[in-house]
């Protein structure tokens, strides 16, 4: 028995090669988080519960991106967080310099989108987090994907939404949350 379970487990390819090639430990005042809504409030709807966002989002984090090299030959780019943990979620864009990070995610299956703007010299950082999922951005994103040409397409090659795509098309989130912090590169976390 034993050794049919072991043929079977070393009879399956692996799916290629995951590794680590950012982590940050970043930390955000929760008396700096703004928020932006496109729906209509009285001002208690607007006033912020920090510690409601800091415990969904988190304000003392651990950021990753893993590379992951497929069997097919292509590399995928992942940002691994208190939100998007286990596997990660796929990146959109990612740019390291000597003195700049930015990183921006697709849209989740959640409909939430993560973008990371820091200076690797200071550690002062900006995450903004898109919510999408409002009645009004499905109705207007079907809209779309009835009209989308194969010249100027809605989704990827994957099915995934970018920050680009729904800038172009002019798509609003219903929430935007700006933390600002630090986050430096992580030695030993």
């Amino acid at each position: 028995m034993f050794y049919f379970i072991f043929m079977l487990l070393w009879s399956f390819n692996v799916d290629g090669k995951t590794s680590n090639i950012l982590k940050l430990s970043c930390e955000y005042d929760p008396k700096l988080i703004k928020k932006e809504s496109n729906v209509p409030s009285t001002n208690d709807d607007q006033k912020i519960n920090s510690s409601i966002i800091c415990k969904s989002f988190g304000c003392n984090d651990i950021v990753e991106v893993n590379v992951h090299d497929n069997n097919n030959g292509e590399t995928e780019y992942r940002l691994r967080n208190s939100w998007f943990d286990h596997h990660g979620i796929l990146l959109d864009d990612f740019l390291m310099t000597e003195n700049k990070i930015t990183i921006n995610t697709f849209v989740s299956q959640a409909y939430f989108l993560d973008s990371y703007d820091i200076d690797r010299v200071t550690g002062k950082t900006q995450r903004t987090i898109y919510r999408f999922d409002d009645p009004d951005f499905f109705f207007n994103l079907r809209k779309l994907q009835e009209n989308a040409s194969t010249d100027r397409p809605l989704f990827n090659n994957k099915g995934k939404l970018s920050l680009k795509t729904i800038k172009s098309f002019s798509l609003e989130p219903w929430e935007t949350f700006y933390f600002e912090g630090k986050c430096f590169e992580a030695t030993g976390v």
